[in-house]
């Protein structure tokens, strides 16, 4: 008798434990876990950065974060690099208001 019931018990937990295994949508799109899967620093800054509109807050990236921390001098000089060749990184991705005509704010 004690060993059915013993074994009863180890199937009804083994046939209950993948439950708490669950992932929730939060978890799947948290920076941590994207990081860990294998995922590169600009996915992990587009689904924050969606996530952040979508519940309509503001978002800075981390290549933002490391300019902000720069000189303004050091800021001016590395935008004015970026003015002439358009094929840095500005570190506003998916986060900048498209001008028709160019101004001195692209400075």
């Amino acid at each position: 008798m004690k060993i059915k019931l013993l074994l009863s018990a180890l199937i009804f937990t083994f046939v209950i434990l993948p439950g708490f295994t669950e992932i929730t949508t939060q978890d799947s799109t948290s920076s941590d876990y994207l990081y860990s899967h294998g995922h590169s620093e600009a996915v992990v800054d587009i689904v924050q950065m969606t996530k952040a509109g979508i519940n309509g807050e503001e978002y800075i990236t981390s290549a933002e974060a490391r300019r902000a921390n720069d000189p303004k001098f050091i800021r001016w000089i590395k935008n004015i690099f970026i003015y002439l060749d358009p094929a840095l990184d500005d570190g506003k991705f998916m986060n900048h208001d498209i001008k028709p005509s160019p101004s001195y704010e692209d400075l």
